[in-house]
């Protein structure tokens, strides 16, 4: 178990990820994001994730991954919100059920997919 795992979105498929992550000692820390303090808080007593934030701005550091498990809508507003976190040692990925809207957002946010 190394490496840290983020999770955009600790709903009901964020949070499927984390805890199957979690379970299967996939992790050293994982660390969700949700705007819904709920969420956060009940994924936290349940020992899913180590810690949660509100706000993406907030992450701390650098992640080995970060999964974004939130509406495709939201991926172009998140994209920006994490282009001055972006490291390029860091796995992105979505569970989106469409990839085109997805990838626009991040061509439109950083020219180009990372």
């Amino acid at each position: 178990m190394s490496g840290r795992l983020c999770i955009i979105g600790v709903g009901l498929i964020g949070g499927s990820v984390a805890l199957a992550a979690r379970q299967k000692g996939l992790f050293s820390e994982i660390i969700g994001v949700d705007q819904n303090s709920e969420n956060l808080r009940e994924a936290e007593q349940r020992g899913v994730i180590n810690g949660g934030f509100e706000d993406v701005t907030d992450l701390p550091g650098n992640f080995d991954v970060v999964m974004l498990a939130t509406p495709v809508g939201d991926m172009q507003r998140l994209f920006e919100l994490l282009k001055p976190r972006w490291f390029s040692s860091t796995v992105y990925t979505d569970v989106g059920s469409t990839k085109e809207s997805v990838v626009e957002a991040a061509n439109h946010v950083f020219g180009s997919v990372p």
